[in-house]
């Protein structure tokens, strides 16, 4: 409890049993609320990874049929959907300390690019083996994209919160 607060409830006639009770309740509280916001932070943890997942395999019949640039765009397009969805997610929980998010924003990205490197190797296997007449795409690039199209909901909105207060 703050001081401020502590201080005004002793003002009001409350004893120092009676503020020492209130503190008690008040910080078992946090604790439980930390516990269950940590669940709902790996929670959403595995479902942006799973959504990573996902969308690298849907991305397989794309690296198949479409050229580099219009491909880039689909890429970036999916990276920043699920980036989006990261973000809500994962900052809104407000309890979590800062190295959470840190953690997150750097985890999560990776595994996306390593998802993104697989499918891409995974699709010029795929065109070699049927003899298509198409240049394999770089999965260098394609990761660079995914990850770098997918963390910029989070920067952006970092960038507003520093701008904004």
């Amino acid at each position: 409890m703050k001081v401020e607060r502590r201080r005004e409830l002793a003002q009001k006639g409350w004893r120092e049993d009676e503020l020492r009770r209130a503190e008690e309740i008040l910080d078992r509280a946090t604790a439980h609320d930390l516990f269950f916001s940590k669940i709902v932070f790996w929670s959403a943890l595995l479902v942006i990874i799973f959504a990573n997942l996902t969308v690298a395999l849907i991305l397989i019949p794309f690296l198949i049929a479409l050229d580099t640039g219009f491909l880039y765009g689909i890429i970036a397009v999916l990276a920043i959907t699920i980036g989006f969805l990261y973000n809500f997610l994962i900052t809104d929980i407000g309890l979590l300390e800062k190295k959470h998010h840190r953690i997150a924003s750097i985890i999560v990205p990776l595994i996306g690019a390593g998802n993104a490197v697989i499918m891409v190797l995974i699709s010029n296997r795929f065109v070699e083996s049927l003899q298509l007449n198409l240049q394999p795409h770089n999965p260098w690039i394609v990761a660079i994209i995914f990850a770098g199209a997918f963390i910029l909901p989070y920067v952006a909105d970092q960038i507003r919160l520093a701008l904004k207060g």
